[in-house]
């Protein structure tokens, strides 16, 4: 006889592991969508560049990107993009090409 494995309840809010825990928690949208602001505007402080080596003016942001749906429509595509760049990010793709 096999063994049937059922799918996981799809989750109806977000969930965070502390650093060093084994357990995740349950927290509100807000928690979580500051705590990808913060992470993203630290790394962003960080790693800027905002001239290069020759004093070109770059404003690049290169430790992080973004990967984005491609079933997207044209205008969600054309924001998010717009979105990206604004923030210096220059690695962006989308998952048609993953």
């Amino acid at each position: 006889m096999l063994d049937i494995v059922h799918a996981p309840t799809r989750l109806k809010a977000p969930r965070y592991r502390p650093p060093g825990s084994s357990e995740f928690k349950e927290v509100t949208w807000d928690f979580a969508l500051d705590r990808i602001a913060r992470l993203m505007k630290d790394d962003r402080d960080k790693n800027f560049i905002a001239k290069d080596k020759a004093g070109t003016t770059v404003n690049r942001w290169i430790s992080t990107g973004m990967l984005a749906a491609s079933a997207s429509s044209s205008e969600t595509a054309y924001a998010t993009w717009k979105v990206v760049r604004s923030m210096g990010m220059v690695v962006f793709d989308n998952q048609a090409r993953v």
